[in-house]
């Protein structure tokens, strides 16, 4: 393989992280081989090795012989992976999900693409479908460990994920005698946790309970409306109060974030974090 012949093609991602995959050709799946870019070829040792690799969600890794670009092959590769080429029905075209575990120590992820984007979003779902905050915190950590990504950006990701979500009109169930409005889903309010840390997004106060975790309160800008991202801000118990009983005024952008509040005519900048989010999801494609 020629040096200068490595390119990487990038396109958006169908979910909020970045990954990598290597497209996997007829002549490599004849061979049972993996051939790893040049552009790759610094994340992998620089001399004939055997390596670690996991293969799909294994908990075990298995020794792979890799040859480096300074071998006879001229190229950089992993073999001994026909059966596994045979198992997941890969085909050429197909391209397979690559994760760096341990540079260092040279630990590495293989995962077929199709397979790696269904389990993301079965987590996904997962976290959606959460009944409690234990629930959806788990399923946050699940979400870091497949993705490779820190467990803040993953709360961040997802949170910017449901804001894309159609604002709907806010549910209601049945108690005794009464009819109450639904309470704000476990998943939406650890996402909010763990986003602004208990941080008031009006005017930034915050504390801890006596269980180290911090205070905080949801409040609903329109209580008609679902629970949205953007019909939901973590206030202080002061600043809730303002909200339900002061002379309020909320100024939106064009995206429909409120972006200025005021309390009897005192101004007040709404943090929102979202909006100095660097919207980066996409894949690269390592030719």
């Amino acid at each position: 393989m020629n040096p200068a012949s490595s390119d990487v093609v990038r396109s958006k991602s169908q979910i909020p992280y970045k990954y990598a995959t290597i497209r996997i050709t007829q002549s490599r799946l004849d061979k049972g081989l993996i051939a790893i870019p040049v552009a790759l070829a610094e994340s992998f040792p620089d001399h004939n090795e055997t390596i670690q690799v996991y293969l799909n969600d294994s908990p075990v890794s298995e020794t792979k012989q890799y040859s480096s670009y300074t071998s006879s092959t001229r190229e950089c590769r992993i073999g001994g992976v026909r059966q596994w080429f045979e198992q997941n029905n890969i085909k050429s075209g197909d391209e397979v999900v690559i994760q760096f575990i341990d540079r260092k120590r040279f630990i590495y992820l293989l995962i077929p693409e199709r397979n790696f984007l269904m389990t993301a979003q079965d987590l996904q779902r997962d976290l959606d479908g959460s009944k409690t905050e234990q629930e959806a915190s788990e399923k946050i950590i699940g979400l870091a460990r497949w993705t490779q990504t820190d467990k803040s950006k993953v709360a961040l990701n997802e949170l910017y994920r449901l804001s894309g979500q159609q604002l709907t009109e806010r549910k209601r169930v049945s108690a005794p005698l009464i009819r109450t409005k639904e309470s704000i889903p476990a998943n939406l309010r650890v996402l909010l946790s763990d986003v602004y840390k208990g941080h008031c997004q009006v005017c930034d106060f915050w504390f801890l309970k006596r269980d180290r975790e911090p205070y905080f309160e949801i409040h609903h800008l329109d209580p008609l409306k679902g629970h949205h991202p953007k019909n939901l801000l973590v206030v202080c118990g002061n600043c809730h109060n303002q909200l339900e009983y002061a002379d309020v005024k909320h100024e939106f952008n064009y995206e429909l974030w409120l972006i200025r509040l005021f309390f009897n005519k005192n101004m007040y900048l709404v943090r929102q974090a979202l909006l100095g989010m660097k919207v980066e999801f996409f894949k690269e494609l390592f030719v």
